[in-house]
């Protein structure tokens, strides 16, 4: 029986008004977080008004050419990336998103294609995602004018030992070498690394640097950390570097250069895939993982509000973990004892304190799952720290804060495009047996494009400039893993955010060969 216009238009208002509440329910569900969860816990913002201005310079230029870059790498065997070696001009992306998202909205106004509510859905997020990309291509090289001492921090556990070697080979290799290294294995059960162990002190002696090498019985990643942190003997600044990690050789130059800005206390660098040629889900990773790191983590650079700086690299002042050490190690969530998410913590450390910033051009290449179990297990735990610890943000966060707002209406824009996508793909189609939009389609692959061309901004040695654009080839089957795959993988991580445990690593997960 044909499904009359009038009965359509109530269903799709209904709908329509049902997503505006749920909107409003989860603002309202977070200002009651903002009163009532962790009430009693002693976490407050505490900004140093004496602290002077920025005493940084932004720079358009890479570190240095990448036919130095490729030499480095030849006579190393390791890695090299820059950043802003390609990929088009910000002004030129504005315009072509302003000329295709007006095109669209003339069209889907003339043909009346989707529903009102559904269009005004879509102008949203073509906005937010518009602000997103303007200040991320604006994001330039920080270039302080501060030497400062740096301790490296690396907790091991259950690692293949020749990633261990190419770890810590990166770390002796870097262009401004730390003053101390401290690795600590968290009772790895496959292996016992000594010969690992006996090579890396004997280098890092060679080179002048302090380094320590414990083994600990087995108590989760923050414990190590900790561990490692009480070894330090004079730093003003740690870094973490995880055990899967490659610095580029000019990693912890770059990545301490913001702080000559007094106010900043965080600094993350950019994760990429050594192993993104590995197969399918290699590269999707890889070039999802970039994209999301060049824009979203880019754009809240730009407000001084990184959310996340990722463990494989990223930099603090030593007092943000030096004064939170007892909330850091007994966080818990539902009466239960929180292991994951230590990355995520200290960056809330460090946004209560003041400015957490990227830098683009501090690189790190960490080996990405590329078998499904370990992908799966790794989004899994991701997506339930996630909301862990955005509750946390909601709670700490000042509410007129960049970073209170930007988790409320991340919240707010998942339920918005994951209904509006059931109800465009699914629920409409059925109740009228119309097919579906072509522009349900269209406009999440047109984002996703534009987001996953800031791939092409960052150059690597071990990838030709024709694979790199090739890459970008992908980002349709990126944007369609994100959507159908990666959501219902957030939701479960939500549902099930009372299950700790860190899921990987039992034995040894990747390797590399």
């Amino acid at each position: 029986m044909p499904f009359d216009t009038e009965r359509l238009t109530h269903m799709s208002w209904s709908f329509g008004m049902f997503v505006v509440l749920i909107c409003l329910l989860i603002l309202l569900a977070c200002l009651a977080v903002k009163l009532l969860f962790k009430r009693r816990l002693g976490l407050r913002v505490v900004r140093d008004r004496s602290a002077g201005g920025s005493r940084t310079l932004i720079v358009r230029t890479p570190v240095t050419t990448t036919d130095e870059a490729q030499r480095s790498a030849d006579a190393t065997g390791l890695p090299r990336a820059l950043m802003g070696i390609s990929g088009p001009p910000p002004v030129i992306l504005v315009a072509l998103g302003l000329v295709g998202w007006l095109f669209w909205r003339v069209l889907v106004s003339w043909h009346h294609v989707l529903d009102e509510w559904a269009v005004w859905t879509f102008d949203v997020l073509f906005l937010l995602v518009a602000a997103q990309l303007v200040l991320a291509c604006f994001e330039g090289r920080v270039a302080g004018d501060e030497n400062f001492r740096v301790a490296v921090l690396v907790p091991l556990y259950n690692e293949d030992p020749d990633v261990v070697v190419r770890m810590l080979s990166a770390l002796l290799h870097q262009s401004s070498p730390p003053a101390e290294i401290h690795v600590v294995d968290d009772g790895s059960t496959q292996s016992t690394y000594l010969e690992q162990r006996d090579w890396f002190i004997r280098q890092a002696a060679v080179a002048g640097i302090y380094a320590t090498w414990q083994r600990t019985s087995n108590e989760g990643k923050r414990h190590a950390q900790v561990h490692g942190f009480r070894k330090i003997r004079n730093a003003e600044l740690f870094v973490t570097v995880d055990s899967d990690s490659m610095l580029d050789a000019e990693a912890l130059r770059e990545i301490v250069q913001p702080f000559s800005d007094p106010r900043v206390m965080s600094v993350a660098g950019v994760i990429l895939a050594i192993n993104n040629r590995e197969n399918l889900l290699a590269r999707v990773t890889d070039v999802i993982f970039v994209g999301q790191q060049l824009v979203d983590r880019s754009s809240m650079s730009q407000l001084g509000s990184v959310m996340v700086d990722s463990g494989g690299l990223a930099a603090y002042r030593c007092r943000i973990l030096a004064e939170n050490i007892d909330i850091y190690m007994n966080e818990s969530y539902l009466g239960r004892h929180v292991e994951f998410s230590d990355d995520s913590m200290l960056t809330l450390f460090a946004l209560l304190n003041g400015r957490t910033v990227q830098q683009p051009s501090a690189f790190a290449f960490a080996w990405m799952p590329d078998r499904w179990s370990h992908h799966y297990r790794q989004q899994v735990r991701w997506f339930r720290g996630s909301f862990i610890r955005g509750l946390w943000r909601i709670r700490f966060l000042p509410v007129l804060s960049w970073g209170w707002w930007r988790q409320a209406t991340g919240w707010m824009q998942i339920w918005a495009v994951t209904s509006g996508f059931v109800y465009l793909a699914l629920w409409r189609p059925l109740a009228t047996g119309d097919s579906v939009p072509l522009a349900v389609v269209l406009v999440p692959l047109t984002i996703g494009l534009a987001q996953n061309s800031r791939y092409l901004n960052v150059w690597r040695s071990d990838t030709t400039d024709s694979a790199r654009r090739a890459s970008l080839l992908l980002s349709p089957v990126a944007t369609l893993w994100s959507a159908v795959i990666l959501r219902p993988l957030r939701f479960w991580g939500v549902v099930t955010s009372g299950k700790m445990g860190w899921n990987t690593r039992q034995q040894v997960e990747v390797t590399s060969q």
